[in-house]
């Protein structure tokens, strides 16, 4: 299978910044509403799903009526409690009960309810940008982890709220960007950073794909 030329990447925030981006002082529901209009309006979402999680926060501990809330309503699984889709109302009004969350001294907080998934993005017309699969890249993936041909979002809610935000945009020219990153940005609840975009472009031995930085 001949492999695409290019994809432009937005590689969101790097982890020294979070690894995400803020979404201010909002509330659960908003948060996640937020989060789900960009999805409607922009994407097609394939794989989304919504978890609960106790992540380890130095110096603090989730109190045990939390974690058997947590529990009875949205059984283990793993380390994860998984929420189905059909209840994430529910488990945003349990996350919203339990406020304030308590913070350890770094503002980090020992509730999490996340979601993360893959996406297909679409055009402004409403269409599915083409290309957007793996296996048109060779499963080719960056050294910070993105695979060419997959966007990727997520979303956490605990003391904070943050959502990532991955994107592949196949074969996207300058001209498309033009168009593209401001309409994204209208349905975003957050400022895209100008320094996070990388156009990839095939070697010419087909081999590999090389990176070259944007300033859209």
């Amino acid at each position: 299978m001949q492999q695409i030329q290019s994809a432009v990447v937005y590689d969101g925030l790097p982890i020294s910044s979070g690894g995400a981006h803020g979404l201010g002082r909002t509330s659960v529901h908003d948060a996640f509403s937020s989060w789900r209009g960009f999805l409607e309006s922009c994407t097609v979402t394939d794989d989304v799903s919504y978890y609960f999680h106790l992540p380890h926060t130095p110096e603090l501990e989730p109190a045990r009526k939390t974690v058997r809330e947590i529990r009875k309503a949205f059984p283990a699984k793993g380390h994860r409690f998984p929420v189905p889709q059909d209840r994430i109302r529910e488990a945003l009004d349990l996350l919203a009960s339990l406020e304030p969350l308590p913070t350890n001294p770094w503002g980090m907080a020992p509730v999490w309810l996340s979601a993360d998934g893959a996406v297909r993005l679409k055009t402004p017309a409403g269409d599915i940008w083409p290309h957007q699969r793996p296996t048109a890249f060779g499963a080719f993936e960056t050294p910070t982890g993105v695979s060419l041909g997959i966007s990727r979002t997520s979303l956490h809610i605990e003391a904070k709220r943050s959502m990532g935000l991955r994107l592949s945009i196949p074969e996207a020219t300058d001209d498309d960007l033009a168009t593209l990153i401001p309409w994204l940005q209208d349905h975003l609840p957050f400022r895209l950073s100008p320094n996070h975009w990388t156009r990839w472009t095939l070697t010419k031995n087909g081999h590999t794909y090389r990176p070259h930085r944007l300033t859209p």
